[in-house]
């Protein structure tokens, strides 16, 4: 992350968002109805409908239900960032460079949003498995105590490195109904290591993100293969997914992070 410089305003502007009657960005003022519960009552627009009907400031100790006014605000709702990246030998000499890019985001994230304590975790797939280097958390100390080592080498279990961020999200949703995942995935496009024995290992990555694709959550494709139009089964899983294919094959935690914030700030 050295050199590196991220602002709380680079954190995304979340386009989806809840609205709530108790607290958060006032938006506008609404009408009480009959079945409104609890309320924060917005004096200054329950006294302009009630001149506004009445026609007469004499008339305002004589508001009714109807002139009553209640506050709208706006919540920005709790992002999790999932980093799935490729820590196997298929990707080269760059390994290491490409999951310090990861950290540095991962990092630059969580130190940007910190107000908002957006998530993050750390999937790395290598060897026979993917690991989770890091459990969700929004504690930049945590984050960084636990990527101190960055493990590379082995073979390219992709499948499981999907399948294990898509346990993490599924485990998320059950406490906090309302996060919003985005999981960035960073791979040459290579995969040698089925999910199950046995199968046969693109099949398998396409139709386990197939499944994937149709779950409540966005998704960053990251090519950073050294292919000069990209990886084909890499172009292929993002459209699978449902997400964006990004090609970046000299990639850097500043550059990555950059490509979370376009994808935070869109539709």
């Amino acid at each position: 992350m050295k050199g590196l410089k991220f602002s709380q305003q680079q954190a995304g502007r979340r386009n989806q968002r809840s609205v709530s009657f108790q607290s958060g960005r006032h938006l506008q003022s609404i009408p009480i109805t009959e079945k409104t519960e609890r309320f924060t009552l917005d004096l200054g627009a329950t006294l302009k409908a009630g001149l506004l009907r009445h026609g007469s400031l004499h008339s305002l100790g004589q508001l009714q239900r109807c002139d009553l006014r209640q506050k709208a605000f706006q919540q920005r709702r709790k992002a999790m960032i999932i980093f799935v990246v490729d820590a196997s030998e298929s990707m080269g000499e760059g390994t290491f460079e490409r999951m310090k890019a990861a950290k540095g985001a991962l990092l630059g994230w969580l130190l940007a949003a910190y107000q908002q304590r957006d998530q993050v975790a750390l999937v790395a797939f290598r060897g026979r498995q993917a690991e989770v280097l890091l459990q969700p958390t929004s504690s930049v100390l945590l984050a960084r105590q636990s990527l101190r080592q960055l493990p590379v080498g082995g073979a390219t279990p992709f499948a499981d490195g999907l399948w294990k961020a898509w346990q993490l999200v599924r485990n998320a949703r059950q406490k906090q109904p309302q996060l919003e995942p985005l999981v960035v995935v960073v791979s040459d496009g290579e995969a040698n290591v089925p999910l199950v024995p046995g199968a046969k290992v693109l099949p398998e990555l396409f139709s386990l993100a197939e499944k994937l694709g149709k779950e409540p959550m966005r998704t960053i494709v990251v090519d950073s293969s050294s292919v000069p139009r990209g990886n084909k089964n890499l172009r292929r899983l993002a459209a699978v997914l449902g997400g964006h294919y990004q090609q970046a094959y000299d990639l850097h935690a500043g550059r990555l992070f950059e490509m979370i914030r376009a994808a935070e700030n869109q539709d």
